[in-house]
């Protein structure tokens, strides 16, 4: 696969502009975006098998590290789907590549964009179940909840496989690329902006709620980045019909696509991940300190999980000052969790 400026890909830009069209070649600027965010994803994956391994230490557990390596799959997706229909690398070698409704439909919207940015709305939806109804978000409340947001991803799937091509997306062999039907560009645009729709009003009921830990981060961050990542898809998908061909959107799309993406991820899985490293112990007795204090073990379900080793009275110990706590005046976590439960 070529990145360089071959008299094909000259003709390939010519024939663009014969039509009326500003097309960039793909480029070395192309490949180094692959390159990066290919890297990125290896230095995730290497993250991801260090918590499987350790999946077992409370912090990282109530994180459900296998729904977050799902959401890695899916960012995998997500790129693959990215590269392959926006224009950064050449799909006449390939029928593979070539089968758009597979390429676009599959790994860039379903199991790329809707699975991570479903994810990120569950995840809002969880804190408000913990900590607006005071119940653990666990058994068959995660697995309906998981199970809508997986249906309603095969059944959109599903549908735009057996409609006409040229209502959904297919190859356009004279430019060699993938191109959208613009009605079908505004319903993928619509569930993007409903899920968006659907944090930001999570994210509004939660407000005033003061958290154990850091969970008010993961909350703003999921809404930032879900609206900048809707933002610009509108905009390339909309005011440019053929993104793809502009060098500068096409990359800047996936850089906003894909660090959103692993930021959000971090967001939740580094304070975890890091203590599991280097302050393992001494982490595990702050996070069980501050549970107690806030009572809320029954909603992060330690206490069943814990080790006989490790069910001596923690409670004895003086709280670690791991970090400074935000507080909102004097309310407590107990005092939202019993309100609520009244």
């Amino acid at each position: 696969m070529s990145f360089a400026f071959t008299p094909k890909e000259q003709s390939r830009v010519e024939v663009a502009a014969f039509l009326g069209i500003h097309l960039d070649p793909i480029s070395y600027i192309d490949l180094s975006t692959i390159i990066v965010l290919g890297t990125m994803y290896f230095f995730e994956f290497i993250a991801l098998c260090y918590q499987l391994r350790n999946r077992d230490y409370l912090p990282l557990r109530v994180k459900n590290v296998p729904v977050m390596c799902s959401l890695y799959v899916g960012g995998v997706s997500w790129l693959l789907g990215d590269i392959f229909t926006g224009g950064l690398v050449h799909l006449g070698q390939s029928p593979v590549l070539r089968n758009c409704k597979f390429t676009a439909i599959w790994l860039r919207i379903c199991i790329g964009a809707y699975y991570v940015t479903s994810l990120f709305a569950l995840r809002c939806y969880s804190l408000y179940y913990v900590f607006c109804k005071g119940k653990a978000f666990r058994g068959r409340v995660m697995l309906i909840s998981l199970g809508v947001a997986g249906l309603s991803i095969v059944a959109f799937g599903g549908v735009s496989m057996v409609l006409p091509t040229r209502m959904t997306v297919w190859y356009e062999e004279i430019l060699d690329m993938c191109n959208y039907n613009h009605t079908y560009v505004l319903c993928v645009l619509l569930v993007i902006w409903a899920i968006w729709a659907y944090t930001a009003v999570m994210t509004w009921k939660m407000r005033k709620i003061p958290f154990c830990f850091n969970e008010r981060v993961e909350i703003f961050t999921s809404f930032g980045i879900l609206l900048v990542v809707s933002l610009l898809n509108s905009v390339c998908l909309l005011v440019f019909s053929v993104y793809p061909a502009y060098l500068g959107w096409r990359t800047a799309l996936l850089y906003t696509n894909h660090v959103g993406a692993s930021i959000g991820y971090w967001v939740v899985m580094w304070e975890p991940t890091y203590a599991c490293m280097f302050h393992r112990d001494e982490y595990l007795q702050y996070w069980i300190n501050i549970l107690k204090e806030d009572q809320m073990e029954r909603e992060y379900e330690y206490s069943t999980n814990l080790n006989p080793e490790t069910t001596m009275d923690l409670i004895e110990y003086p709280e670690i000052p791991f970090k400074e706590r935000s507080t909102l005046g004097s309310t407590t976590i107990s005092d939202i969790y019993t309100a609520n439960v009244q």
